[in-house]
């Protein structure tokens, strides 16, 4: 729609280029338009193509999504940049913005939505006091950002595969850089033949100490591997000594519970059995045949006594003085 105005034609010449250059569904769109409405303008034919194929989006959902675009992690800036403009363009046509502050729209939400640590992101608040920038030096800022930032990472590159540490100074195109101006070939490390020599034979040193170091671990290990064995195959025997003993006390066990048992059974029935009446064996009590009279007990129960004290009598006897 911008074009229309910049379009130093007629409106039937502008009509007429729009209708030739479209095909197909656009086409019938166009003419399906110049049916309804008699007066078309090439501005109608426009509105009409972005209603059937554009976005159905009102502005305020596209403004909405414009603030919420963020830019992804590993995501660079110009890839961010151009996500926005493809929404900042339709929130153009849809009129929720004017054309004199979209510069203003396009820093405000890539300051706001981009990553927190992004470089180029910091680059651009540093400079010149944070200020509003106009489109072509917003794009020209960020890719010599991210030209300089390429340029470091391949220095770093080069520099950690050829073991050496090299510091890189920021590096800015201008306008009278040429092609002929390489920056890799003005600050490539220049390294002689017997720098070269130098550390290919220090490479080959920490090799063979690697190597060295590598057999000592191996025969560690082999070592390790028949101590291990030999403690198993103590083990085992352990284990073994320790069942034969069990065995044994089992067997001891045993022989001493069967050989009692054999001499209670061998035992004759008159020593167990006792009268406890007659004082004789071979019956009991309630068995005896045997009893005497219970006054014939008590007359030798009392003779024993007096027998009894008359020892005691004597022994205590003393004679006069």
């Amino acid at each position: 729609m911008q074009a229309l105005d910049e379009w130093d034609v007629s409106e039937s010449q502008k009509k007429q280029r729009i209708t030739e250059s479209l095909k197909g569904p656009a086409s019938e769109a166009v003419r399906n338009l110049k049916l309804s409405k008699q007066d078309c303008t090439a501005l109608d034919y426009l509105n009409v193509l972005q209603e059937v194929f554009g976005r159905t989006e009102k502005a305020a959902e596209l403004v909405y999504q414009y603030e919420h675009t963020y830019q992804r992690k590993g995501e660079k800036m110009t890839e961010y940049m151009r996500r926005l403009d493809k929404i900042l363009h339709q929130i153009l046509l849809k009129k929720g913005a004017e054309p004199a502050e979209i510069d203003k729209i396009r820093i405000q939400q890539i300051l706001r939505g981009a990553q927190p640590l992004d470089t180029v992101m910091l680059q651009l608040r540093t400079r010149e006091g944070n200020r509003e920038f106009k489109y072509l030096e917003l794009i020209r800022a960020v890719r010599e950002e991210e030209a300089l930032l390429l340029e470091k990472s391949l220095r770093e590159e080069k520099s950690s595969r050829r073991g050496e540490k090299v510091y890189v100074q920021p590096v800015r195109y201008n306008e009278c850089s040429s092609d002929e101006d390489d920056p890799k070939e003005t600050y490539e490390p220049e390294i002689d033949r017997q720098e070269q020599l130098t550390v290919y034979g220090e490479m080959q040193q920490t090799l063979k100490r690697v190597q060295e170091a590598q057999a000592e671990l191996e025969q560690a290990h082999a070592h390790l591997h028949r101590e291990i064995l030999k403690v198993a195959e103590i083990q085992i025997e352990i284990q073994r000594s320790l069942s034969d003993m069990r065995t044994a006390r089992v067997a001891v066990a045993s022989d001493r519970w069967s050989s009692n048992e054999t001499q209670r059974e061998s035992a004759p029935m008159s020593s167990k059995e006792r009268c406890f009446s007659c004082g004789e064996l071979g019956h009991y009590q309630a068995q005896c045949t045997n009893r005497r009279p219970e006054g014939k007990r008590v007359e030798e129960f009392l003779k024993a006594l007096e027998g009894l004290l008359s020892t005691s009598q004597v022994g205590n006897f003393r004679e006069p003085r």
